[in-house]
């Protein structure tokens, strides 16, 4: 149990922008950051952090709190194991106070298998440099393979002793149980006697996104290894290891990935280490198994960019092609990286300077759907019928893209590589897409929802962030409407009510959420911009309207966008005193929403069957908007 006085210094040392960085990407927002929210799939940010607050809140799903209950949220950890994280992170000593053995017994059933993983983590370590054994067999092989005592140290490599239940034997003189030896995976019970799991094997932990050790990887070594057993053998799946959720190095990688704005995607623990080693710092592992959506959510926390690093083995090129289709329907961009005949990630990081390897990335890397074009047109080009399906291959790749544009751009260069008009491949584009509707359509439906559940699920997933955008527009015309603001695109300053009168009634995009669209004629209709439009609706006859009036009133009340804290006087920034930005930054947003939301219905058009006019006059709409996207996106990134 953590000392109380402890407990409060870990609490007030934390800066939750800096706790919560080790988990996702954010970006600064004015006095904010905001990014993708952890905790449900987003492709627009809607995960907001105020360090001011100390608190975090995600308006697409609801979930709030601050550091602590954000690792204890995100990595289902006890608030103690949380506070021990965060102190471990701002290196605050934890101070224990006694804990009796009633009080040992309610520790649950997760944070037992972390502890005993964490002893045996320290004790592979500790056999890998202070045995005979470990030196001779596990150290020697590391070092043949060129790893340093650093990267040996920062990985925390260890080894396994070859007698059948050495590691039990010193768990269990510790003090820790049988039962979460074996749950675990550490150990194995049978009816002749307990046995390692690992014995004999050099161990590599697999760290969770806070460092935790979760699980372990073992490879045989020695003399002549028995070759009845497999060369790897990892941890089995427990209430803290679940390998289709883990990435091997995601722990060693996140900063870095962020940093880069890209993953690195390899396939062993060997391979992740030497490129590590040789200053390549962004890559992580599948550890050998097919690559799974939960996977592919946790690189997307930090990057949407995916490099897939191949060897020059074609037969296993092939078979790793087929597990890439779930990245891109994430809707994630994925490039190829094909190394020399004879080499893999890990042999190669060894013969190469770092600088030598960031180039022959750059170099050489090619997106995904060109290079398996060109991977097999040279195969199929003398036989029409394996290029038939070569063609179908490729287009029912392009077809689990989400975003048209990019769709068509792929249908552009593939028609090039194979020789092929992109008529044919646009008509053969529609018929699986048409296909893969059907089969949806087809699906059992659920039981249709009460009227509450839907307004709830209408909240929740706001993924265009329509509905929240409304709410601040009405809040600033019924709080500030009278109030006067410096935009950076007019000339000179302009009434809050005339702006929003201009680009919302003017500009053709009345509100479309709940009772906002009324309450919005309703302040023009009553010249509310010479009154006190907040006591208006705070009486109106309308509940509901008085009820958003009300919570509106409040919200501006509580607000404050920063805290500029100086010494001996709290001076503040107010909501008002940024006002231009707000409401400038909030018209944008809402501009940019409403065109995303017009973007994906135009989008939708592309899976009737069109004539090639109506196809390009659509392709060239969806260019069009995405390119105001774009230009609104950057407008409001130089303005916040």
């Amino acid at each position: 149990m953590i000392h109380p006085d402890c407990k409060q210094a870990i609490i007030d040392r934390a800066r939750i922008d800096e706790v919560l960085g080790d988990f996702m990407s954010l970006k600064k927002a004015g006095v904010n950051y905001k990014g993708c929210c952890p905790f449900h799939n987003e492709k627009t940010p809607s995960f907001v952090v105020s360090p001011a607050k100390g608190i975090y809140k995600c308006f697409g799903c609801g979930k709030a709190g601050n550091a602590v209950g954000f690792v204890m949220e995100h990595e289902k950890m006890s608030f103690t194991d949380a506070l021990k994280y965060i102190a471990k992170k701002y290196n605050i000593a934890v101070v224990e106070t006694h804990l009796s053995d009633e009080e040992k017994q309610h520790f649950d059933l997760r944070e037992s298998l972390q502890v005993v993983n964490s002893f045996a983590n320290e004790y592979f370590a500790n056999n890998l440099h202070n045995t005979a054994d470990g030196k001779a067999i596990a150290l020697s092989y590391f070092k043949e393979r060129g790893f340093t005592e650093e990267t040996i140290k920062q990985f925390q490599l260890g080894y396994c002793l070859e007698q059948k239940d050495a590691f039990t034997q010193a768990a269990l003189a510790a003090g820790y149980k049988l039962e979460y030896l074996e749950k675990t995976g550490l150990t194995i019970t049978a009816d002749y006697g307990n046995v390692d799991r690992f014995r004999g094997r050099v161990m590599f932990p697999i760290h969770s996104l806070s460092g935790a050790v979760i699980g372990f990887g073992g490879r045989i070594v020695g003399a002549n290894p028995d070759k009845k057993f497999a060369k790897y053998l990892n941890s089995p799946e427990s209430e803290i290891y679940n390998k289709s959720k883990t990435l091997y190095g995601i722990y060693f990688a996140r900063t870095e990935i962020a940093k880069q704005d890209q993953c690195i995607l390899v396939e062993g623990y060997t391979d992740v280490i030497s490129m590590h080693q040789a200053g390549v710092r962004n890559v992580v592992a599948s550890s050998g198994t097919s690559l799974t959506v939960e996977q592919i959510r946790l690189i997307q926390k930090f990057t949407n960019n995916v490099l897939v690093v191949y060897d020059g083995d074609m037969a296993g090129i092939k078979a790793a092609l087929r597990g890439i289709n779930i990245i891109l329907e994430q809707g994630m961009n994925v490039s190829v990286l094909l190394l020399p005949d004879g080499d893999d990630p890990d042999s190669f990081a060894r013969k190469h300077s770092a600088d030598e390897l960031h180039n022959y990335i750059k170099t050489h890397k090619t997106d995904f759907i060109t290079f398996k074009t060109q991977l097999f047109a040279g195969e199929t080009q003398n036989d029409p019928i394996e290029r038939a399906k070569l063609i179908n291959d490729v287009v029912r790749t392009i077809s689990l893209i989400p975003d048209p544009v990019t769709q068509m751009v792929y249908v552009e260069e593939c028609s090039k590589i194979l020789k092929i008009s992109q008529d044919v491949l646009l008509k053969q584009l529609q018929k699986i897409t048409q296909t893969a509707i059907l089969q949806t359509h087809n699906r059992p439906q659920q039981q249709t929802p009460t009227p509450e559940q839907i307004a709830e699920i209408t909240e929740q997933n706001d993924t265009m962030g329509i509905i929240s955008t409304e709410k601040e527009l009405l809040r600033l015309l019924i709080v500030y409407g009278d109030k006067t603001v410096d935009l950076p695109i007019l000339p000179q300053p302009i009434h809050v009510h005339e702006y929003l009168h201009k680009e919302i009634i003017d500009g053709g995009m009345c509100l479309q959420q709940d009772v906002f669209p009324a309450m919005f004629r309703e302040y023009f209709e009553h010249n509310l911009q010479q009154h006190d439009a907040s006591q208006y609706f705070n009486n109106h006859h309308n509940q509901q309207c008085a009820a958003w009036s009300i919570d509106f009133v409040k919200k501006s009340m509580d607000m404050t966008l920063s805290g500029i804290w100086k010494k001996r006087q709290s001076a503040y920034e107010t909501e008002e005193q940024k006002l231009s930005t707000v409401v400038w930054d909030t018209i944008a947003t809402y501009k940019r929403k409403r065109l995303e939301d017009e973007y994906k219905a135009l989008a939708n058009q592309l899976k009737n069957p069109l004539s090639p006019e109506e196809l390009l006059h659509i392709t060239a709409e969806l260019a069009k908007k995405k390119k105001t996207i774009q230009n609104i996106t950057k407008e409001l990134k130089h303005v916040v």
